[in-house]
């Protein structure tokens, strides 16, 4: 009987360990549960938080772009405003200094005297024109980014009319000719009135660097599309300087006259065409430009 008792007395402990074994395991795996869980709950804060840390530096990161460009061009309009003041002001100076000589009351003039001072109030009127036309069209092409409806028209024709509006700038003994290697009747849908601006541009900045020698505008086909090229015997431009002189307000001759803003717009109405102006670096004997822009044959 006492055997008995001591065996039923084990069994209780062992029952009774058995249980206390288990309740620490259920709870050792409780706490594994609640730690996982606290754990993950603390690794998607931790995301959250470096998700919205990298929203506030990235728009920390904009805000700095924005304000850089908001200087950028802070700086670029007080640049604009400075250089379009002494541009216009120059040929504004000219027009009424020679007109007050002019029409100054008893002052006698020789009659070369008088032609050379209306030459030079025509001279600055037209280039205070074209300085106020730049102007308009800087605006413009910024401000509307939609190509107009290609037209008809006949390449020879437009060259012809670019050719002949630099004619009384052209210092004299310098030849200007033109060459159109497409049949002289052929027609095209373009933009006329937009490619007239970029010859214009490329003849009068030949015109303006030329003091000798020859102007020649060219056309050539090239698959789709139609190349311009304006080469001249001038002094030319230096190959490091072939992008430099489409910026705006760039003058590699500070003496010689305009804003700067010419090949700047010539290559702006190019690109608004679908189509490149560049430098050809490899031509020495003067400077040279290809216009090379899209057209569509006429049916």
């Amino acid at each position: 009987m006492r055997r008995q008792n001591q065996q039923l007395q084990q069994r209780s402990r062992f029952t009774s360990g058995g249980v206390v074994m288990i309740l620490g395991i259920i709870g050792f795996l409780l706490f594994l549960s609640a730690n996982n869980r606290w754990r993950h709950t603390l690794e998607i804060k931790n995301r959250q938080l470096e998700r919205e840390r990298n929203v506030v530096v990235a728009q920390n990161k904009q805000l700095s772009i924005e304000r850089d460009r908001a200087e950028a061009a802070s700086k670029a309009k007080t640049a604009f405003l400075q250089s379009m003041t002494h541009e216009i002001r120059t040929p504004l100076n000219a027009i009424s200094g020679f007109t007050q000589i002019l029409t100054m009351p008893g002052m006698e003039l020789p009659e070369q005297d008088r032609q050379d001072y209306s030459t030079r109030i025509q001279v600055n009127t037209r280039l205070l024109t074209n300085i106020l036309d730049d102007l308009i069209l800087i605006s413009h092409m910024e401000g509307d980014t939609e190509l107009p409806p290609a037209e008809e028209c006949m390449p020879l024709m437009t060259m012809a009319g670019a050719v002949d509006a630099i004619a009384t700038v052209v210092e004299k003994g310098v030849k200007v000719d033109s060459q159109c290697n497409i049949p002289a009747e052929e027609k095209v849908m373009c933009h006329p009135r937009l490619v007239g601006i970029i010859l214009a541009k490329l003849l009068d900045n030949a015109a303006k660097f030329t003091k000798q020698g020859s102007i020649t505008l060219s056309l050539d086909h090239e698959a789709d599309k139609m190349h311009f090229a304006v080469t001249d015997t001038g002094c030319g431009i230096p190959a490091d300087k072939s992008e430099l002189i489409f910026e705006r307000f760039t003058k590699l001759d500070s003496f010689s006259q305009g804003a700067g803003l010419g090949l700047s717009i010539a290559r702006m109405v190019a690109q608004h065409m679908g189509g490149t102006l560049t430098l050809d670096t490899t031509y020495t004997q003067g400077a040279k430009f290809d216009l090379i822009i899209p057209y569509i044959p006429k049916a």
